[in-house]
């Protein structure tokens, strides 16, 4: 069955698609995607991702530096991002944040690109999109130093961590790792969370649900991912879990209903 779906979070942009794309997200949209946001990772895969969304009507972008791309940074690449941020199909600073998955992480330099574009999107009162990976304790300090309004993509990591983002009034991008073995405390977390901070996300190419594990994920693959949640909460439809997760995207990054 399909859903009117959305996906927050997409790197469409990449290399992996360069043989079909604008093949894949014809038929994305086709198959009932009817909002697609694709994220930049660094000055030029932004400069593509809104290359993208002046392509697709449905497809939207946001602009970044991603934190394992903040070692080698030009001199001037927030003024890069600003420039980019500043397109009418730009709708977020992202895909920005902390991942110290690696133990020699650099987590200083990583800060150092971090901090001024939550600045940025405060000054252009844009939401962000956060990645945040084994770093949820100085994730926490940095945005209560910091405040910004936005999401935690891709969110998997403790059920604390997800309810103390939650408290923040951050949103939680919820995508196919809710279907893996592992994603108890994911699960936990999505029973309890205010449907209003719900959004879908596959994070393309990267994660496809686990019945397709293997595969290149595309954003169709969310119907598996609401129907999830609708039987993990068990007060909600997946026709319901779609919708609200489209509601919830359209009002947080300003897109109409008009696309």
């Amino acid at each position: 069955m399909s859903y009117a779906l959305s996906d927050v979070h997409t790197h469409y942009d990449e290399t992996v698609f360069d043989t079909d794309r604008d093949a894949v997200l014809t038929e994305m949209h086709r198959k009932g995607v009817e909002l697609i946001i694709n994220s930049g990772s660094s000055v030029p895969s932004s400069k593509r991702s809104v290359i993208l969304a002046h392509q697709h009507d449905f497809v939207w972008a946001s602009v970044g530096v991603f934190p394992l791309e903040a070692y080698t940074v030009e001199a001037d690449w927030l003024e890069q991002i600003a420039a980019l941020a500043d397109d009418e199909r730009a709708v977020a600073i992202g895909e920005i944040g902390l991942d110290y998955f690696q133990p020699d992480a650099d987590r200083a330099a990583q800060e150092r690109v971090f901090i001024p574009q939550l600045e940025l999107a405060q000054t252009m009162q844009l939401p962000v999109v956060i990645h945040d990976r084994d770093a949820d304790e100085d994730m926490i300090r940095t945005l209560r130093n910091h405040p910004a309004s936005g999401m935690i993509h891709r969110f998997f990591s403790k059920a604390r961590y997800g309810f103390a983002f939650l408290e923040m009034g951050l949103s939680l991008g919820i995508g196919p790792a809710i279907t893996y073995p592992n994603a108890g405390d994911l699960i936990e977390v999505v029973r309890q969370m205010p449907l209003d901070r719900l959004l879908l996300e596959t994070d393309c190419p990267f994660l496809p649900p686990q019945s397709k594990e293997g595969a290149r994920a595309t954003s169709d693959m969310l119907d598996e991912v609401v129907e999830t949640i609708a039987q993990v909460r068990g007060d909600i439809s997946p026709e319901q879990v779609a919708q609200t997760a489209l509601t919830n995207a359209r009002r947080m990054f300003k897109i109409g209903e008009s696309l």
